[in-house]
């Protein structure tokens, strides 16, 4: 039996999942389902655990080229389950912090992946829904789909994300109005002020997002992965960190056989063909 403390031994242990399902078919572009459409798919912390156990295998099986996260029945995902995770308000205030750094993890460790993810938003994507959207890389959004952030009028604010990743996606004017009036916003309208990539029939959105992460795929794996970071983290720093995270990264890449025959391929007239190395 392998040790459970390693990758190949933990995969080994995650396929049980009944809050989420997971196809991963040849492509390797792996589809992550919210499967409680009763509750319109809002998080619990099994659900959460699952999901992470996934992104965490995303990081070690190299069949798993990309990930597309969408939602079963009429909803991507209405965040968090209020109901099932009452006992959160008895926890004292050091817990509390805690507890919900343990909940954010599981956006990061989707921020953090260096693999495309691509949300296909198919209905209502509320309050965590929209935080687990835009730790993703890409949005699209069928025409049903409707996005708010409601928690000011639970007597708190979003707190997964939506304040710290969407100011510079769609700008501090509108992330307040989204965040202080808790009202809803259509797909054209999240389209608009770039909070989603594309708006597509019903029908099509997984295929939709499958077609971006199948461009994605076309490129250098590890400049992907490296591009990520270096996008993410200039969110937060400086100009001139930022310049330094971006000459660091291409220190690196330059010395992949990827970045080699991309040259040569680009030189040559001829298409590069990318190993991740």
């Amino acid at each position: 039996m392998k040790n459970s403390s390693t990758p190949d031994g933990f995969l080994n242990q995650i396929n049980q999942l009944e809050r989420v399902a997971f196809d991963l078919p040849p492509s390797g572009i792996g589809v992550i389902t919210l499967s409680r459409p009763e509750r319109l798919n809002a998080f619990d912390l099994q659900m959460l655990a699952e999901l992470r156990s996934i992104i965490w295998r995303a990081n070690f099986d190299s069949a798993i080229k990309a990930l597309v996260i969408t939602g079963a029945g009429r909803g991507f995902c209405s965040g968090r389950d209020i109901i099932s995770l009452q006992y959160e308000n008895g926890l004292s205030t050091p817990q509390y912090r805690a507890y919900v750094r343990a909940n954010h993890e599981a956006f990061d460790d989707l921020e953090a992946l260096e693999k495309p993810v691509v949300a296909a938003i198919n209905g209502v994507c509320a309050g965590g829904g929209v935080e687990l959207a835009v730790a993703c890389d890409l949005r699209v959004a069928a025409p049903s789909a409707l996005f708010l952030l409601p928690e000011t009028q639970l007597g708190v604010i979003p707190a997964s994300g939506a304040c710290s990743r969407m100011i510079q996606m769609i700008g501090m004017g509108r992330l307040k109005e989204l965040v202080l009036t808790g009202d809803p916003i259509d797909a054209q309208e999240a389209w608009r002020i770039g909070l989603v990539n594309e708006v597509t029939a019903e029908e099509d959105v997984v295929a939709r997002a499958t077609r971006y992460a199948e461009r994605i795929l076309r490129r250098a794996p590890q400049a992907v992965g490296m591009a990520k970071h270096v996008i993410n983290a200039c969110q937060s720093v400086d100009m001139e960190t930022g310049r330094l995270l971006e000459r660091l990264g291409q220190s690196v890449l330059i010395r992949t056989d990827d970045a080699q025959d991309g040259m040569a391929a680009f030189a040559e007239k001829r298409g590069a063909q990318f190993h991740g190395h």
